[in-house]
């Protein structure tokens, strides 16, 4: 299977038994179903209709219509479909569709339990643990169940160091996890853990099935089963993904309508942004991130909605390797030698924001727009340069293919020019620029984007711990690890705010990662997509479960 699917072919994915009923099979379960339905109208109880009833094109009492295929553009691609392996931000984008967490999240990072695979959960002390009891009757899309061995096996897997699990290190405050009962799990814990339930809601908490991961190997990561809305259908890499509704899906609407209200999603790849925003118009789309140069013709055309996120990710920053740039004055004088405001006007159209902290952006509870950070500042740039014992300094970053960062890098290198910094750029896909900066060390800076991540110790465990993933040096630094694990084991809001207030203030001090602008969000859809209002996610990425079309 994955010969194929490497070299860009189309990968079928095939429903397991768990998804066929045989012929006569289906005839008496419709006739039970019909028999149910018919017992309960007489009853006077609300009739509601079976999760697993696929009802093209019927409308609700609300006014939702079920069916219709949505096609959604983006311009980066995914580079896993397993959300643990993944290695990019953008991979959200896709795995949100396919896969519900244990504890889901509101925008305001609160924990949702309607959403969330954990019904409720209560956390004791001495010892320290987590108890989730389960949401029952939920099946993964191959048709096996997911209950509290489920959970175990995808905690163990994270937490195994020979998976390399992306948030591997922001988990490890787990120390066993126990199976109570079927629908019961246990977390035992090394000590408290204050942001355990908000890293639950990305990457961690994750379900797979244990069943098709040890099924297809290494091959899992592009036929995943998750127990979400929609199942994966087709994949050509770099290109597209395709989703179908998943008939079992447990969810429902807050009007007890089943979930997902669409048939199929199609995920395109489009990298240019010229061209996105032609296929939007034209209608070869139907949602997509707005390139900010076309934001304004969007607005004036009534035949679109546009919805906003402020602070909806980083669009431009610089992360440094601390081993191959040691010199901390080196490192700021590449950060004062760039002027966020230019690139914002030059290839943002000045519809991003000027970054005024660190990486946890405008609407994070975390954000501290009082620090002292990096500005833009050349004679200060020179003069670090000389602090440094150079008259000149010469080094290669590494960016993805985005158009825009493209640009960015650009700009940035005449901007190093002025102060006598010579850089050379190196332009990879997504997946490989951050495979070979974080975990090949190639090179000393990458010149990137970063996704929103309010629950800030996701950041702090992944990108500053010394054993983060995205820490591309892994320099033992017990002094940050120390503030690292203060700010994730504590239950009190303003105590953890202190913490991570002063992590920040020390991570820019030395010019680990330096954002140059937050990125605004713009989604926009023809009137004809419904809910758009519910698109876009606590991480700023795409939510489709409850997107609908109005169809003619």
């Amino acid at each position: 299977m994955s010969p194929a699917l490497a070299k860009g072919l189309v990968q079928e994915v095939t429903p397991g038994p768990g998804h066929v009923l045989g012929r006569d099979l289906a005839q008496i379960v419709g006739v039970l179903l019909l028999f149910f339905t018919l017992l309960l109208s007489a009853c006077g109880q609300e009739q509601r209709e079976p999760v697993n009833a696929k009802q093209p094109g019927r409308i609700t009492a609300q006014g939702i219509q079920y069916g219709g295929h949505l096609k959604i553009g983006l311009a980066t691609e995914p580079t896993s479909l397993d959300a643990i392996l993944g290695r990019s931000g953008g991979d959200a984008y896709f795995w949100h569709q396919i896969f519900d967490q244990l504890v889901d999240a509101n925008p305001d990072l609160t924990p949702r339990p309607e959403t969330s695979l954990a019904l409720r959960w209560e956390i004791t002390h001495e010892p320290e643990a987590i108890t989730f009891y389960l949401r029952p009757n939920v099946v993964f899309h191959d048709g096996s169940p997911f209950d509290a061995a489920a959970v175990k096996f995808n905690i163990e897997r994270i937490l195994d160091p020979k998976t390399l699990a992306t948030p591997r290190a922001s988990m490890t405050l787990i120390d066993s996890v126990d199976v109570v009962d079927e629908l019961t799990v246990r977390f035992n814990l090394r000590s408290p853990w204050g942001a355990g339930l908000n890293m639950l809601a990305d990457r961690g908490g994750v379900m797979n099935s244990p069943a098709r991961v040890l099924e297809l190997a290494k091959d899992y990561s592009w036929a995943p089963a998750g127990t979400g809305p929609f199942k994966v259908n087709k994949v050509i890499t770099g290109t597209m993904v395709h989703l179908v509704r998943n008939e079992n899906y447990w969810g429902r609407d807050e009007h007890g309508n089943s979930l997902p209200y669409l048939d199929e999603v199609t995920i395109r790849v489009i990298r240019d942004e010229t061209v996105l925003s032609s296929a939007l118009r034209t209608g070869e789309v139907d949602v997509a991130y707005l390139p900010k140069k076309d934001v304004s013709a969007f607005q004036r055309d009534e035949r679109f909605q546009i919805r906003t996120m402020e602070g909806g990710g980083i669009g431009a920053a610089l992360i440094f390797n601390l081993a191959q740039i040691a010199d901390p004055n080196l490192r700021l004088a590449i950060s004062h030698a760039v002027d966020p405001s230019v690139i914002n006007q030059a290839i943002f159209f000045n519809r991003n924001t000027m970054a005024d902290s660190g990486m946890w952006p405008t609407g994070a509870w975390a954000h501290d727009d009082d620090v002292t950070r990096p500005t833009y500042d050349p004679e200060k740039a020179r003069a670090l340069l000389l602090a440094a014992g150079k008259d000149e300094f010469t080094f290669t970053a590494v960016t993805n293919n985005s158009s825009t960062l493209i640009l960015t890098a650009e700009v940035v290198r005449a901007m190093l020019k002025k102060v006598g910094i010579n850089m050379e750029i190196e332009v990879m896909n997504a997946g490989v620029a951050t495979e070979r900066f974080f975990h090949g060390e190639s090179y000393p800076v990458y010149l990137t984007t970063w996704s929103r991540y309010p629950e800030p110790d996701w950041l702090a465990s992944l990108a500053y711990k010394s054993d983060g993933f995205y820490n591309a040096a892994n320099l033992p630094r017990p002094d940050v690890d120390e503030l690292v694990a203060r700010g994730a084991a504590s239950y009190d809001l303003a105590t953890r705010r202190e913490v991570y207030h002063e992590l920040n203030a020390l991570i820019l001090k030395e010019a680990w990662f330096v954002p140059l602008l937050y990125s605004t969000t713009y989604a926009a859809a023809p009137q004809k997509v419904r809910n758009l209002d519910r698109l876009i996610g606590w991480d700023g990425k795409m939510f489709l479960r409850e997107l609908w079309l109005e169809q003619n």
